[in-house]
């Protein structure tokens, strides 16, 4: 422990405006709306199957990440008074592993692990080592949260792998172990970040199904017809998100059933409409 207050206290005392301003956009770009962008858009308007793939781990490793944080429950460096934290507001839950490093782990080694090129590796290893960087100058980790963020989403993202064939995609034994999961996880006290992220790989999951057997929406289009996509897709899921959060709201399970909705709409609501309206 000494040696972590030590690392995160050198890094408080090197502090600066621009070196802030620039480790929050780093530590931001691990969070879930610029990678739920980033991974919608590529869905509708790239490699549906390679971004499946992308997602699939980097929701597994999200749920399993938030699991291990409730049986933990380790406390941040801030709470212990070690270190005046900045962009608290990220740090919405318990301190080991870190979320964030896991997050970045899991999106930018299943990139490496599907696309297998130098610029990916290089591309991948650093933004992996700089968000986690991120975590201990923002005083929101510790050390060890940030190294454990890296080495169990390298296990995850592995292991979901084994679990998913890019050709065959989900199946029905796929939607029925996440409803199962997603039923455990509505009769265990847990907070609400990992039921959000369980909800999201139920609508994931469920999503990818239903679009795999029933809608068949193309990816290549015009360039006006993918502008359009990015208009529909991204406007949908603002005017789903409004409106759920006016239906749905207070009870944890509803929470969990909202995020599930918005992700169906990513996955299968929004190509359902790219089929009808523009092609």
């Amino acid at each position: 422990m000494n040696w972590e207050i030590a690392i995160l206290q050198a890094l408080q005392n090197i502090r600066n405006p621009f070196l802030t301003s620039i480790m929050e956009a780093i530590t931001a770009l691990a969070e879930s709306l610029p990678l739920v962008i980033v991974l919608a858009i590529l869905y509708w308007c790239s490699d549906k199957k390679k971004t499946v793939r992308i997602g699939w781990a980097v929701l597994c490793s999200t749920v399993v990440n938030g699991v291990i944080k409730n049986l933990i429950k380790a406390p941040r460096p801030f709470e212990k008074g070690v270190v005046k934290p900045l962009r608290v507001e990220t740090a919405t839950s318990y301190s080991f592993p870190s979320g964030h490093t896991q997050n970045a782990t899991s999106f930018w080694a299943s990139a490496m692990m599907i696309f297998r090129n130098k610029s990916m590796y290089i591309l991948g290893i650093t933004m992996i080592i700089l968000t986690a960087f991120t975590r201990l100058y923002l005083g929101v980790h510790w050390p060890v949260d940030v190294i454990a963020g890296m080495i169990i989403g390298l296990i995850v993202i592995v292991v979901a792998d084994k679990l998913y064939d890019e050709e065959t995609g989900f199946t029905r034994w796929h939607v029925l172990g996440v409803g199962i999961l997603a039923f455990i996880f509505l009769i265990v006290p847990i907070e609400k970040d990992l039921l959000k992220s369980v909800g999201a790989l139920w609508g994931f999951v469920v999503g990818c199904y239903l679009e795999q057997n029933y809608i068949h929406f193309e990816t290549k289009g015009t360039l006006k017809q993918q502008i359009l996509k990015i208009i529909i897709g991204l406007g949908g899921v603002i005017l789903v998100y409004l409106a759920l959060k006016f239906i749905l709201q207070g009870d944890l399970i509803l929470s969990m059933i909202k995020y599930a909705l918005l992700v169906l709409w990513l996955i299968a609501g929004a190509p359902y409409l790219f089929k009808k309206l523009l092609h």
